[in-house]
C-alpha cells in the first residue's frame, strides 16, 4: 500500500483552444516562458488573480472581465519522484479527485487517458506510464462549453467529443450576446459540472476551469478492499451492523489468501468490536458479509432530538504476513432512516422518520458556497454547519445546481445532526437519457457518489434531481398534441433507484424534488416547491404579505423563498463607494434577478417610501422584510404539524447561504454574516414553539413540540396595547406531548370600531421549565409602517451568567443590537411587547454594559 501526493505548487500556462492532443503537447512542452504558479488544488482564475493578471470575480462588476479564460486552453504541469518501490506495484493509478471540465492527462510525454466529468474522481492506469526517477505529469483542461455547442436533436449528438467547424478547429465558446457578452450554450446542461456556473438568477456566470481537487498516486498489491458497506438493522431490540465487504484479487489467475479484519470503536472509547476473516480469494472480487450485533448501541439522532454518537470504524487487508495491502478509516452513526407516506383525507404524508420517530424537518437548502468552488475552506464548512445547528436546523438540502460536498461538510453535518437532503447533479433541464456517453456518465458518477457518502448517518435521502419532474408537468410539455418530451426520465426512475437500491439499499430514494401526486409539484402529496403562490406570483401583494402562507396545504415544503439584502458592512465588501447606489452596474450585478420590485414594494407598504431612503436605510428594510416573512412563513407551515387535516412535516428555505455577495435569498450571506432574517429564522425554528395563526375571523394559538420529551409550560394570550396603556390577557398551564401539536386557543378577532389594529397587536407567551426557552409569537393585523408605534423606551438589565435582561414599557418592532453580522447576543432584531422582557446571552469577548440596543422604525407616510 503506498500513495504518493501530487498536490501543492505547479505551473501554468494558456494555449488557445487548438492545442490539443499529443501535437499541442509537444508544442507546450518546448514553450519556456508564459508559465506562472499554480496551486493544486486550485483553479485558473485563483491563479491568474494571484498572479495579478485578473481581478477578484466577485467584486463590483469584475464577473464579466473574468470570463476570457473560457476561450483558451489551459496547461498544468508538474515533476514528481518515484521509487523502485512503488513500480513493483501490480495497481498503480493517478487519482484526480476533480478535474473541471474537459481534460486530457499525459504522464511523461504519453496520453494516459482523458475526462469529462468535475464531480468526481477521474482514475488513470498509469502502470505502463511511470518509470523510475523523475517523472512528469501534465494536464490539460478547458472549461468544457466546446462540448456543449451541439446543435444536434438530444440522443443524436456527442456530447463528450468536441464539435469541430468545417477546417477542423474547435469553435470559440464566446460569443456576443446579452448584457455581460456571453449566452447559454446549446447542450450546456449535459455538461457535468455545476450548473449554476453559466449563471442563475443568484449568481452571473463564470464557469471554473481547473485542478480543483487533490492529486496523488496509489500502488497496490495483493489483495485490495474494493468496497465495504456497514448499514445499521434494528431488530427485536438489537442494534446490528450488517456489512458486505468486497475483496479483490489484483493476480489474473492466482488465488490468494489474506486476512481481512474490521475493528468498531465506540463512542466512549470502550472495547472496540474485532472481527477478523482469514480467506482466500480467487481471481477478481469476492464479497464478505456478516450481520455485527452491537452491544449497548448508542443511537445517531438529528440535532434536537439527541446526541450524535459515531463509531470509529478502521478495515484493512494483509497479505497474510502483517504487510498491509490496504486500509479504510471512516465513522459510522447507528441509525434507522425512512419516510411515512401514509395516506391522509387527502393526499398522503411525507414525513421523515429517524429510529422509529417522526423528525419535523426545519431547514434550508444550499447550493455552492463560492463562486470558485477551489477556495471553499473546510473551516468555511464548520462555519456553515455551526451556524445551522445554533439556528436549531435539523436538515439541509444539497441541490441539484451545485456540487457534492467536500468531505469536510458531510463530517460537520454528522457531528451536528445535521440531516443531508442530497440531490443528484441533474437539474432544471432535460437531458439525453438516449445517448450511451451519457447514461454512462451519469450512473458511473452517481455509483462514484453513493459509495463514497454512504457511510454518513446525516445523509437521509437520495434524489434523482432538481425539479425535472415538475418541467415534465408544467414547462416542457405545453402543446399536448405533440409528443412528450420526458428527456431524462429513464434515469431518475429506472437507473438512479437501482444504483441506490443495490449499493445502499436501507436510505430511501425519491425521483425528484418536487414530486409525489399527480402532478409533480402536488401539494397534498410528496414534497413541493412553494414558488409560484408566493414570491414568485404575479400578484405582488401576494409576495409581500406573510399571510399567503396560510394557504399553503404542503405536506413538505423543500424550497420556498423571500429575498432581502444583506448586512451593509457585506455590502462595502463587494462594492466600491461610487457603486453604492442602486443604479450602477455592479449593484444591480449583484442584485437577484427575482428582486425587481418585490423589495421596494415591500418596503413601501411595511416601512417606507424606498425612493426617499438611504441605502443604509433601504438596507435595514430590505432586511426586515425578509426576517419577518421567514419568522412567519416557517410558523405558518409548523402551525399545521399534525393538522388532520393539513398535516404539513417539513420547511426547507432556499438558501441557508450564497456563493458571492447579493441582495438575495439567503439569511447568511457570503462573508458569514448574519441577516436579520436569521434571528426570525431560528427563533421560528425553536423546538417547542408557540405559533398564533389567523384563521377565518379568529387567532388561533398552538403550540408544537418537535423534541422527544413532555414539557410543562405556561402560556399567557391576549392583546397588548402598544403604547403599553393597557393589556387583556390570560395565562394558563400546558402540558404539551413528546413531538406533537396542541392547539391551546382560539378568539374572535374583534372589528376594528371596538379594537384599533393600528394600535393593538395579539400574543402569545410561552414561558417554560426544565430548560424550555422562553418563546413568542406576535401578530400584528396591520403593515408596520400603519402602526401607532410611540418612541421606543428600552431598557437593559444585567444578569448573572453573561446575561441582560432587555425590556419595554411600549412595543418595539425589532430590537437590535448593531454586531455587523456576527454573533455578540444569542439573539437579535427581536419585537418587544410592553411588559415582556426578552433575554439575551452575550457571546465570549464582549462587554454587556457598553451595548446600546435600538428598534427599527418605520417611516409613517
Amino acid at each position: 500500500m503506498d500513495t504518493i501526493n501530487l498536490n501543492g505548487t505547479w505551473s501554468l500556462r494558456a494555449e488557445e483552444f487548438q492545442c490539443i492532443g499529443q501535437t499541442g503537447l509537444e508544442r507546450v512542452r518546448e514553450t519556456q516562458d508564459g508559465w506562472i504558479e499554480a496551486q493544486v488544488p486550485g483553479e485558473v482564475h485563483l491563479d491568474l488573480i494571484r498572479g495579478g493578471q485578473m481581478p477578484e470575480p466577485a467584486v463590483g462588476a469584475n464577473m464579466p472581465k473574468c470570463r476570457w479564460p473560457e476561450t483558451k486552453s489551459w496547461w498544468y504541469r508538474t515533476a514528481f519522484e518515484v521509487g523502485a518501490d512503488f513500480l513493483r506495484h501490480e495497481r498503480q493509478h493517478l487519482v484526480c479527485d476533480g478535474l473541471d471540465l474537459n481534460a486530457q492527462v499525459f504522464v511523461n510525454g504519453k496520453l494516459v487517458g482523458e475526462a469529462a466529468n468535475a464531480f468526481v474522481p477521474a482514475i488513470f492506469d498509469v502502470k505502463a506510464f511511470l518509470q523510475a526517477g523523475r517523472n512528469e505529469l501534465m494536464v490539460r483542461l478547458t472549461a468544457g462549453s466546446e462540448l456543449a455547442l451541439d446543435q444536434t436533436p438530444p440522443g443524436q449528438g456527442r456530447p463528450f467529443e468536441p464539435n469541430r467547424g468545417a477546417n477542423g478547429d474547435i469553435p470559440n465558446p464566446m460569443q456576443e450576446g446579452d448584457l455581460y457578452g456571453h449566452r447559454r450554450w446549446c447542450g450546456v446542461k449535459w455538461l457535468r459540472k455545476p450548473q449554476y456556473e453559466y449563471g442563475w438568477d443568484w449568481v452571473d456566470a463564470l464557469p471554473s476551469i481547473g485542478i480543483w481537487r487533490g492529486v496523488r498516486l496509489e500502488g497496490r498489491t495483493h489483495v485490495i478492499l474494493q468496497d465495504l458497506r456497514l448499514d445499521t438493522l434494528r431488530q427485536e431490540g438489537r442494534v446490528c451492523l450488517e456489512m458486505e465487504a468486497v475483496l479483490e484479487n489484483l493476480h489474473p489467475w492466482s488465488e490468494r489468501a489474506c486476512v481481512y479484519e474490521l475493528e468498531i470503536k465506540p463512542p466512549d472509547g470502550g472495547a472496540a468490536i474485532q472481527r477478523r476473516n482469514v480467506v482466500s480469494v480467487p481471481p477478481g472480487r469476492m464479497p464478505i458479509r456478516e450481520v455485527i450485533e452491537i452491544p449497548e448501541a448508542e443511537l445517531w439522532w438529528p440535532n434536537g432530538l439527541g446526541d450524535q454518537p459515531l463509531y470509529q470504524i478502521t478495515a484493512q487487508v494483509t497479505d497474510g504476513e502483517g504487510a498491509i495491502c490496504d486500509r479504510r478509516q471512516f465513522a459510522v452513526g447507528l441509525r434507522e432512516i425512512e419516510i411515512d407516506r401514509l395516506p391522509l383525507s387527502e393526499g398522503g404524508r411525507f414525513c421523515f422518520r429517524v429510529n422509529g420517530e417522526e423528525v419535523f424537518c426545519r431547514g434550508g437548502n444550499i447550493g455552492p458556497h463560492d463562486i470558485i468552488l477551489a477556495r471553499i475552506s473546510d473551516a468555511k464548512y464548520e462555519a456553515l454547519v455551526a451556524e445551522a445547528k445554533n439556528a436549531h436546523m435539523n436538515m439541509l438540502r444539497i441541490n441539484g445546481c451545485s456540487i457534492y460536498e467536500q468531505p469536510a461538510l458531510y463530517d460537520a453535518c454528522d457531528r451536528a445532526g445535521i440531516l443531508i437532503w442530497q440531490d443528484f447533479m441533474l437539474t432544471a433541464a432535460t437531458y439525453p437519457e438516449e445517448n450511451p456517453a451519457f447514461r454512462e456518465a451519469v450512473c458511473a458518477e452517481a455509483e462514484s457518489v453513493v459509495r463514497d457518502l454512504r457511510h454518513h448517518p446525516s445523509i437521509a435521502l437520495w434524489c434523482g434531481n432538481n425539479e425535472c419532474h415538475q418541467g415534465f408537468t408544467d414547462w416542457w410539455n405545453p402543446d399536448k398534441s405533440k409528443p412528450l418530451d420526458l428527456g431524462g426520465q429513464m434515469i431518475y426512475n429506472q437507473l438512479l433507484p437501482e444504483i441506490c437500491r443495490r449499493l445502499d439499499p436501507r436510505r430511501p430514494y425519491w425521483p425528484s424534488s418536487p414530486c409525489g401526486g399527480d402532478k409533480a409539484n402536488d401539494e397534498l402529496s410528496g414534497d413541493n416547491h412553494w414558488w409560484a403562490p408566493f414570491f414568485m406570483n404575479p400578484d405582488m401583494n401576494r409576495r409581500i404579505h406573510h399571510e399567503t402562507f396560510d394557504e399553503c396545504r404542503a405536506r413538505f415544503v423543500s424550497e420556498y423563498g423571500v429575498i432581502g439584502p444583506c448586512h451593509l458592512d457585506s455590502i462595502r465588501e463587494y462594492l466600491a463607494p461610487e457603486e453604492m447606489r442602486p443604479d450602477s452596474l455592479a449593484w444591480r450585478m449583484h442584485t437577484n434577478t427575482f428582486e425587481k420590485e418585490t423589495v421596494p414594494a415591500a418596503v413601501r407598504l411595511h416601512y417606507g417610501d424606498p425612493e426617499s431612503l438611504s441605502v443604509a436605510d433601504y438596507v435595514v428594510y430590505g432586511q426586515m422584510f425578509q426576517a419577518f416573512i421567514h419568522g412567519y412563513a416557517l410558523e405558518a407551515l409548523r402551525f399545521r404539524k399534525h393538522d388532520p387535516r393539513d398535516d404539513c412535516q417539513g420547511a426547507l428555505i432556499w438558501s441557508f447561504s450564497d456563493c458571492w455577495g447579493e441582495t438575495g435569498w439567503s439569511i447568511l450571506d457570503y462573508y458569514l454574516r448574519r441577516k436579520a432574517s436569521y434571528y426570525w429564522f431560528r427563533r421560528a425554528c425553536a423546538p417547542v414553539k408557540v405559533i398564533v395563526r389567523r384563521r377565518a375571523d379568529r387567532l388561533v394559538t398552538r403550540i408544537v413540540n418537535d423534541s422527544l420529551q413532555a414539557v410543562n409550560v405556561t402560556v399567557e394570550s391576549g392583546w397588548w396595547q402598544l403604547d403599553g396603556g393597557s393589556k387583556e390577557a390570560k395565562s394558563r398551564p400546558v402540558n404539551v406531548s413528546a413531538n406533537s401539536m396542541l392547539e391551546v386557543g382560539s378568539e374572535a378577532i374583534p372589528p376594528e370600531n371596538e379594537r384599533d389594529p393600528k394600535a393593538w397587536v395579539y400574543a402569545s407567551v410561552l414561558r417554560g421549565a426544565n430548560g424550555v426557552p422562553f418563546d413568542q409569537s406576535v401578530v400584528t393585523l396591520a403593515p408596520y409602517r400603519q402602526l401607532t408605534l410611540a418612541a421606543p423606551a428600552i431598557s437593559v438589565r444585567s444578569l448573572p451568567d453573561n446575561q441582560l435582561e432587555v425590556s419595554s414599557s411600549v412595543f418595539c418592532h425589532a430590537v437590535h443590537l448593531e454586531d455587523h453580522g456576527r454573533e455578540v447576543i444569542s439573539d437579535n432584531w427581536f419585537d418587544l411587547l410592553p411588559g415582556v422582557p426578552v433575554c439575551v446571552r452575550v457571546a465570549p469577548g464582549h462587554e454587556p454594559d457598553r451595548m446600546l440596543f435600538n428598534a427599527v422604525m418605520p417611516r409613517m407616510r
